[in-house]
């Protein structure tokens, strides 16, 4: 009786949790997540693929990422201190440790056996760093904007060269890096001839001028939401990160998660010498190049972006 009590008991335990994971409703909602106010987005249906980004929450993911919503369920999290979600109360709670934390949190908040990532910038390194430490609650990651990382000493000299290489192959870029210099020197958004020079920190990020031009409401609308908060005035130290992740990056051939590194062949930040390196070390991962794009390959051109997604995910037999 006992042994037929408890194999009832685990089947039925196993069938609510199976239901509850299918159940992921469409809406918005905000838990404690770590215990901090995390707000959410879920849209779509599918299995559950997370989605945000520790310095510009989910705003500009939702605006852009609506062809998975076919096949996902799609959580947009706004990160500890961006968008709707609060702040924590100590600037040491900015952390990538941190980021993973609340990514677990939230799938077990979820009850989600195992997710999918659409990670971009900063926030492919937490879903790689998450992948290391909770490897078998992760299906597949789509990476973007990404690559190995220089080390700490190493960091402005490496994006100094990138905007070099970039300033000799493109007559636009080279450009935009005048006008930006030239706004911070002199402190001013106008220059001489009187053209608005406010928006060249962003053009530098994209391929050209078409590019940027689908790219900049973006990242207005991330500005209205909110980026990350400071606290009692403090921001977190980008230098203690930068060693921690450069650290923690020499474990990722360790990571086995089926992985599509999707970048701008023009993303500045992360040429394609150093996005061929990661590639590299992912044992299970393609690499794609998307020819005219810079930081934000899926902005800049949807329709070679998602086509690639799709025929990797054909390829994964997903």
């Amino acid at each position: 009786m006992n042994f037929k009590y408890n194999a009832l008991l685990a089947f039925n335990t196993l069938c609510i949790t199976f239901t509850h994971a299918q159940q992921l409703k469409n809406g918005n909602f905000t838990e404690k997540i770590d215990s901090i106010s995390i707000n959410y987005t879920i849209k779509g249906n599918g299995p559950a693929m997370f989605v945000g980004h520790p310095n510009s929450g989910k705003i500009g993911y939702e605006l852009t990422l609506q062809p998975l919503e076919k096949q996902f369920t799609m959580v947009y999290y706004d990160s500890r201190g961006t968008g709707k979600s609060a702040a924590p109360k100590k600037i040491e709670d900015y952390s990538l440790e941190k980021s993973v934390v609340e990514i677990e949190e939230l799938r077990k908040k979820l009850n989600i056996d195992k997710i999918w990532f659409f990670a971009h910038s900063d926030q492919s390194g937490i879903a790689m760093l998450y992948s290391l430490e909770h490897p078998n609650h992760v299906e597949g990651m789509i990476l973007t904007g990404t690559s190995l990382v220089a080390s700490p000493e190493e960091v402005y000299n490496r994006k100094k060269e990138s905007e070099n290489k970039r300033i000799k192959e493109s007559e636009w870029f080279s450009q935009v890096v005048k006008d930006w210099d030239y706004m911070y020197t002199n402190k001013t958004e106008k220059a001489p001839d009187g053209r608005d020079l406010s928006e060249a920190p962003l053009k530098w990020w994209c391929y050209d001028e078409e590019s940027s031009k689908k790219v900049i409401p973006i990242m207005k609308e991330i500005s209205k939401a909110g980026r990350r908060k400071p606290v009692n005035g403090q921001i977190p130290q980008a230098e203690k990160m930068i060693e921690y992740y450069y650290n923690q990056q020499k474990k990722f051939s360790q990571i086995k998660t089926k992985s599509l590194i999707l970048n701008g062949k023009a993303d500045t930040n992360n040429l394609p010498e150093f996005a061929e390196q990661l590639h590299k070390t992912l044992p299970n991962s393609k690499l794609v190049f998307i020819e005219k794009a810079g930081h934000f390959p899926w902005v800049e051109d949807a329709v070679q972006s998602f086509t690639e997604i799709e025929k990797w995910l054909e390829e994964i037999k997903f």
